[in-house]
């Protein structure tokens, strides 16, 4: 069993069974997340008799590596006695993670089944608001009192290791208040004589309760941290952030933001997770404002409708124009999201952003007015001299303004407290289409 790896097939012949032997054999002989994986397919009935029969703590482990829905699933069968169990060595950060995406009846259950002391630490944990440092912290860690000595430290390790979440930094505590930090590697090499405060680091890097989480990514990058305490209002230490909470919190905020740039509504839950209802609710707001936006595009086309009646070849570089002026619009505005996300560019980088969109926009512009002029005077039919001078100046132009609009609006957008990633792919092309339009038959009424 230890050399092979185990498949739906051995599990679930296995769990039919029903024999608690083999199925706790078989978790201590493999890795829990593999395990959680298959786990995870079983009928809810089967992965119920797994959950029973492993120990607590095993038991405990498995449920934090299944789905929602997995969880949410057992959550209805389980009684308050079994949803005890399980809590017990589940850490209060991840219950807290767990309720926010429960129905309010099932977190409920939960709640009434933890003891009153985890119940009122999960409870400061759901109060924090949403992307907060607050709401991803852990309160399970290693607390250190400053007039400890290494080895009376190291002590408190030993005591604190079952309950804290990670034991390879010790945080120094007077008076409630965050004073230290210290990694275990320090107290390992330190006499035992040696007082805390004389080889701790009395300058620790922290975040407070209320910070954007993007504080606690940008600095655990910056410093090299595995770990981050975060502190309150009266700089009292309340909790940690670990590698972990960090890995899931870039998760989301890339998920968070791809929707936003694709114009879709943040939704949290996996894609196949998720309904087809609620996907196409969280796609359909910015489907309809960008419907009645591209409207005002067809108005222009109408009332251009005596120009192009008289050169018909004109409407031949519509697509041609509007696509280009959107695709600029966009690598101008996703680069600069980047920009703001990971150089921490804002509104006073709006004239560096300017003179050097200016100056890529005005290569490219030139190059692909020669590039079209050509093409139009070589391969399309009824195109005069005229007609490729004007859609390659109108190229030119629009490619000018849709990376200097593209460039500017995440910045503006992000001056005014709104996500820079709302101005991405569909909003900038919709802008660049109606500027593309009104560009190209301003210069076609001035010059034919």
């Amino acid at each position: 069993m230890e050399n092979t790896k185990i498949t739906m097939e051995n599990l679930e012949e296995i769990v039919k069974e029903r024999n608690p032997v083999r199925v706790r054999e078989l978790f201590d002989t493999h890795n829990i997340v593999d395990l959680a994986e298959l786990v995870g397919e079983l009928d809810i009935r089967d992965a119920i008799f797994v959950i029973k029969v492993l120990a607590k703590h095993r038991a405990s482990e498995l449920f934090t590596y299944l789905s929602t829905e997995k969880q949410e699933k057992l959550i209805e069968l389980m009684t308050s006695s079994e949803i005890t169990n399980i809590m017990e060595d589940v850490y209060s950060d991840d219950i807290a993670d767990f309720l926010d995406e429960l129905p309010s009846e099932l977190a409920k259950k939960i709640l009434a089944a933890v003891p009153s002391d985890r119940r009122a630490e999960i409870n400061t944990l759901l109060s924090y608001k949403d992307n907060s440092c607050g709401s991803i912290m852990s309160t399970d860690y290693v607390e250190l009192p400053l007039q400890s000595t290494v080895e009376e430290a190291m002590e408190e390790v030993r005591k604190q290791r079952s309950v804290a979440e990670s034991i390879s930094y010790g945080y120094v505590v007077a008076s409630e208040k965050l004073v230290g930090t210290i990694p275990l590697r320090s107290l390992l090499l330190s006499p035992d004589h040696a007082k805390l405060e004389d080889v701790m680091d009395s300058k620790p890097v922290h975040v407070h309760t209320n910070d954007d989480r993007e504080e606690a990514i940008e600095m655990m990058r910056n410093y090299d941290l595995t770990m981050i305490p975060v502190v309150d209002e009266e700089d009292d230490l309340v909790g940690v952030i670990t590698a972990d909470d960090v890995v899931d919190a870039i998760e989301e905020e890339a998920t968070e933001d791809i929707h936003k740039m694709n114009a879709v509504v943040p939704v949290q839950t996996g894609y196949l997770e998720t309904s087809a209802f609620r996907l196409a609710m969280s796609c359909l707001p910015w489907l309809l404002v960008l419907m009645f936006y591209d409207a005002i595009s067809e108005q222009v086309i109408n009332s251009n409708q005596t120009i192009v009646a008289a050169f018909p070849i004109l409407s031949a570089f519509i697509p041609m124009l509007m696509g280009t002026a959107g695709n600029a619009g966009s690598q101008a505005s996703s680069m600069v999201i980047r920009g703001i996300t990971v150089d921490k560019m804002d509104i006073k980088s709006i004239g560096l952003v300017i003179w050097k969109e200016f100056r890529i926009a005005l290569c490219c512009g030139l190059i692909l007015f020669v590039v079209n002029f050509a093409k139009i005077m070589l391969f399309s039919s009824g195109g005069t001299v005229a007609i490729a001078f004007i859609a390659s100046v109108t190229l030119f132009l629009v490619v000018m303004l849709g990376k200097l609009i593209g460039g500017c609006l995440p910045l503006l957008a992000a001056a005014v407290h709104l996500d820079p990633a709302v101005m991405a792919s569909p909003l900038v092309t919709s802008i660049c289409d109606l500027i593309s339009l009104t560009v190209y038959f301003a210069l076609a009424r001035t010059l034919l």
